[in-house]
């Protein structure tokens, strides 16, 4: 009996243990289950706050909560898309399309990476790749109107108007965005369907009233496609109707400067430029209505301007080295065309750009590495002959400038620049008869190309022959009036008539031009504008 409560005792210590032991392994099972739930919140909550901050612009802070979740999971697709978003916003381009990539990779139905990604492109100028991304995001989201609006914009840039048309039907009507009014008159104006783009008329106005920016959006595609006198009108509309802005007296230089009517349409541009001090078209409007009256100093401090706020723009940096070209500020103007080169390898026109700045610089040798390299690539271009014939006479050599410039001419015998350096280069041999025939030619194709005037003039003069000389200097004279070299040569030329009051005004005038046209020395690193070939069409 004893033995046997004993036992009982025994088993029922053993049962008891068991049951201790086997809480004991829930309870760590329970933590053990438990944690991975704990841990995955966190991740998703850190991801939420990360996306809050950078909607706030606080990159830095959602970076390292990311950062957090990355190190622990670095498959987490939400977290590397905000990741290459935040790397999108700082134009960490290529990091932001890895991070981007592996997002998708992860997760090909996650439609924000998509769309980011599609960003990415768009930002580095990469229309196709753009419009891949975003055809990828729609088979997501059919009918997202953002999605559709944005590639709608891609395929209008490569003038595919039926492709963006199609985007743009699959939005619903009724949740069609006022972005879109404008891309779809595009698209039917591309289309040549204008009765349907002037049907779209009613309905931009009557949003308008709670958005005033869609009457300038929508005169600028009117702008785009030549309607201007609409464009003109819908723009008056809105210049009674909504507070000033940038975009709209932007807009309003454009129609004027189409029209003709060039001093108001500056007018637009410089309180487009006062309004939005970082405008970049605005900025790059007014540079060039100042470059067209040679005002290139004022030109290039705007340039200058949108340079800063975009120096990774190859449209910027074209403008902005040709007009320190211009202005003499040539070792600014090989910088921003080495940069475009680097921007734009494969685009012969950079190297051409980038050739003539070396030459205007100085930089002889290597300006005919770099435009034999452009020859090459456009072996049928007179440009690029011209330019390799000022490498050669500026390296004294003339045989191989004149054979240069006399291909130049084969290729277009209306080339008027090459004639004048075949001047030059008889100027230089001390035939001036031979430079005199070359001359005479190039007044033939533009009798208002001053240096042509003044440098036939120089020549008569010397040759004695004060009837044409006299001819060709007053017509300089009136082509630039503030040319110091031409009131020189008149001055001689009246000295030689006998006509000492005409030829001491002439001096005065020199005299006077001289001192205000140098009035210091020349900046280190810069050199005064000289002949120079002409830039390639952008």
């Amino acid at each position: 009996m004893i033995i046997r409560k004993h036992r009982e005792r025994k088993l029922t210590i053993r049962s008891t243990r068991q049951n201790v032991a086997v809480c004991v392994l829930a309870i760590f099972a329970m933590f053990a289950f438990s944690s991975a739930p704990a841990a995955a919140n966190d991740d998703s909550q850190n991801v939420s706050q990360a996306a809050t901050l950078i909607h706030n612009g606080k990159l830095d802070t959602a970076e390292e909560l990311l950062w957090k979740v990355l190190t622990q999971h670095p498959d987490d697709a939400e977290a590397l898309n905000l990741l290459g978003s935040i790397r999108l916003q700082q134009k960490r381009f290529a990091e932001s399309e890895t991070l981007l990539q592996r997002s998708i990779a992860l997760a090909p139905s996650q439609l924000p990476a998509h769309k980011n990604l599609a960003r990415a492109f768009h930002a580095e100028g990469e229309t196709d790749k753009e419009i891949a991304a975003l055809q990828d995001a729609a088979s997501l989201a059919p009918n997202d109107a953002d999605v559709n609006c944005t590639l709608a914009d891609a395929h209008l840039k490569k003038n595919d108007f039926h492709d963006a048309l199609v985007a743009l039907e699959r939005i619903p009507r009724a949740h069609r965005p006022d972005s879109a009014l404008p891309l779809l008159a595009a698209s039917y104006l591309g289309l040549n369907r204008v009765t349907e783009a002037q049907a779209l008329a009613p309905e931009v106005t009557a949003r308008a009233a709670k958005n005033p920016a869609l009457r300038v959006e929508f005169a600028k595609v009117l702008l785009d496609f030549d309607f201007t006198d609409d464009a003109l009108a819908l723009l008056a509309i809105a210049q009674k109707q909504q507070a000033p802005t940038s975009e709209l007296f932007f807009m309003l230089g454009r129609a004027r400067e189409r029209k003709g009517e060039l001093a108001l349409a500056q007018k637009d541009f410089q309180r487009a430029v006062d309004l939005n001090p970082n405008s970049l078209d605005a900025l790059q409007a007014l540079a060039r209505m100042l470059a067209t009256q040679e005002q290139w100093t004022k030109a290039l401090e705007l340039l200058t301007r949108a340079r800063t706020l975009a120096p990774d723009s190859p449209d910027v940096l074209r403008k902005f080295s040709a007009a320190s070209l211009r202005a003499g500020h040539t070792s600014d103007a090989v910088d921003a065309a080495q940069q475009l080169v680097k921007l734009r390898p494969d685009e012969p026109e950079a190297l051409y750009l980038l050739g003539v700045a070396q030459l205007q610089n100085g930089d002889t040798e290597v300006a005919r590495a770099t435009i034999e390299h452009y020859t090459k690539l456009r072996p049928e271009d007179p440009l690029a002959f011209l330019a390799l014939g000022m490498v050669a006479a500026n390296l004294h050599d003339f045989p191989v400038a004149r054979t240069n410039f006399e291909q130049s001419i084969k290729l277009d015998p209306n080339h008027l620049e090459a004639y004048y350096q075949l001047a030059l280069i008889f100027r230089e041999q001390g035939d001036n008869r031979a430079a005199i025939a070359q001359l005479e030619k190039a007044a033939a194709i533009d009798s208002k190309h001053v240096q042509t005037q003044a440098l036939l003039g120089t020549l008569y003069l010397m040759q004695q022959d004060y009837v044409k000389a006299q001819e060709h200097l007053t017509r300089a004279e009136e082509l630039a009036p503030n040319s110091p070299d031409t009131h020189y040569q008149l001055g001689l030329l009246f000295a030689r008539l006998n006509q000492p009051d005409q030829a001491q005004r002439e001096m005065d005038q020199f005299r006077k031009l001289k001192d205000k046209a140098h009035p210091s020395p020349t900046p280190a690193g810069d050199r005064p504008a000289t002949s120079a070939p002409p830039d390639p069409p952008s």
